[in-house]
C-alpha cells in the first residue's frame, strides 16, 4: 500500500503507517477471517511496543518513570480498533476458565453500564479504573492496546497529581498541564494504528472507527456470537461502543505528529 498524500509530518512515522499496512494485507491475505485477524492485532501489538522500546533506550537512564504497579494512566477511558478488541477477547478466552470469563464477562457489563454516556473527561477519574486493572496492574498485560503501549511517562508523581487531585486535573483537562511523556513513541503508536485503520478500511472495507475499549469488549463478551463474523463481512455490528476517538482533543494533531486534516491515526 502506497500512501498518495502524508499522513504525519514525519517521514519515519508514513515510512511505519506504510509498514503497518502491508503487513497487514501479508497477514490477511486476500479474504479475512478471526485467526488471521488476531494474528494481525498481536502483530501490531508486538511491532509496537519492540518500536516504543527502541525509541525509548535513546532516553537517558532513569527518565523513564512507568514501571510495573505504576497505574495513574489507567483510570481513563481508552479508545481501540475492533482488531485489537478482537484479540483481547481471544486472549480472555483462551486463557481463563469458563468460571473466570463468566466474572469478567459480567464485570464488563458492570463497567459499561456505569461509564455508558460519561464524558471522556468525566472517565479520567480515580472512579473509573480500567476494567482490566487488577490490583495497580494490567491483567491482559500481553493484549493490551496500541495507545496503552505508546504512553511512557517523564514524572510518575505527576501523573498521581493530575489524576487524583480535583484542581490539577481540571488544569490537564482544560490546557494539557501537568503532562509530561515521551513523544514519540506516542506517534510511533498512532503511525500503526493509523497503517491498521487505513488499509483495513480500504483494502477491505471493514470498520475501523475508534471504539471504546469497556464498550467493544462487552460487545464481544456479552453480545451476539454472530458480531465478528458480521463485521469480517464488513458490517458496522460495534456502533453502539464508537467511541475512543481523540481527534477533537486539545492538540491531537501535534500529540501524534499527524497533518492537519489527514486521515484519523
Amino acid at each position: 500500500m502506497l500512501l498518495k498524500t502524508p499522513v504525519f509530518k514525519e517521514s519515519w512515522q508514513n515510512e511505519v503507517l506504510a509498514g503497518a499496512a502491508n503487513t497487514a494485507f501479508g497477514i490477511l491475505g486476500s479474504e479475512p477471517d478471526v485467526e488471521r485477524a488476531v494474528a494481525l492485532a498481536k502483530n501490531a501489538m508486538a511491532a509496537t511496543s519492540r518500536l516504543a522500546d527502541g525509541l525509548l533506550a535513546r532516553a537517558p537512564a532513569g527518565a523513564v518513570a512507568c514501571k510495573a504497579g505504576c497505574d495513574h494512566c489507567c483510570y481513563q477511558s481508552v479508545g481501540v480498533t475492533a482488531l485489537e478488541a478482537l484479540a483481547i477477547a481471544a486472549h480472555l478466552r483462551t486463557t481463563l476458565s469458563t468460571e473466570a470469563l463468566g466474572a469478567v464477562a459480567r464485570h464488563v457489563a458492570e463497567t459499561y453500564r456505569a461509564t455508558r454516556g460519561l464524558s471522556t473527561a468525566e472517565r479520567f477519574s480515580p472512579n473509573h479504573p480500567c476494567v482490566f486493572l487488577e490490583a495497580g496492574r494490567c491483567s491482559v498485560y500481553e493484549v493490551r492496546p496500541l495507545s496503552c503501549r505508546g504512553m511512557n511517562s517523564l514524572d510518575a508523581g505527576e501523573c498521581a497529581t493530575r489524576l487524583r487531585e480535583p484542581e490539577a486535573r481540571a488544569a490537564f483537562l482544560a490546557t494539557g498541564a501537568g503532562s509530561r511523556s515521551f513523544m514519540e513513541p506516542i506517534r510511533a503508536f498512532h503511525a500503526v494504528s493509523a497503517g491498521l485503520q487505513l488499509s483495513l478500511s480500504e483494502l477491505y472495507g471493514l470498520d475501523m472507527r475508534p471504539l471504546d475499549l469497556v464498550a467493544a469488549i462487552h460487545l464481544l463478551l456479552n453480545g451476539p456470537p454472530s458480531m465478528v463474523e458480521a463485521w469480517l463481512a464488513g458490517d458496522t455490528p460495534f456502533d453502539e461502543a464508537l467511541g475512543g476517538d481523540s481527534t477533537g482533543s486539545l492538540g491531537i494533531d501535534e500529540l501524534s505528529g499527524r497533518l492537519g486534516g489527514a486521515p484519523t491515526a
